[in-house]
């Protein structure tokens, strides 16, 4: 059967990645599914690497990329989205009340 007309129930398991068949023939994307679906349905991300200087294996990015969802410290579950990406935000967020009025 094709994979569509196999009824699976359930998300997608954590730590799933999508890089080939859905992903862009020309840039280096992917998608990873870094956390277990609580309520509901899970949302994986979707990562495009703009520029790697380092050349690093594209099996070490993903893992790196797993590995940094389980370290945000506002949760004891792995989160969506790497925790720099969420520390990014709050700062920006808090620089936005700070500042808001004169840049902004």
């Amino acid at each position: 059967k094709q994979w569509y007309q196999r009824r699976v129930r359930g998300n997608v398991p954590a730590g799933t990645v999508v890089d080939r068949d859905i992903t862009s023939p020309v840039n280096f994307d992917f998608y990873l599914n870094s956390h277990q679906g609580i309520q509901g349905t899970n949302k994986p991300a979707k990562y495009t690497v703009l520029v790697d200087e380092n050349k690093m294996p594209a099996d070490m990015l993903y893992t790196m990329t797993y590995h940094l969802c389980h370290v945000y410290a506002r949760c004891t579950r792995s989160v969506s989205v790497p925790a720099p990406v969420y520390y990014a935000r709050l700062a920006t967020e808090r620089a936005r009340e700070h500042l808001g009025k004169f840049v902004f």
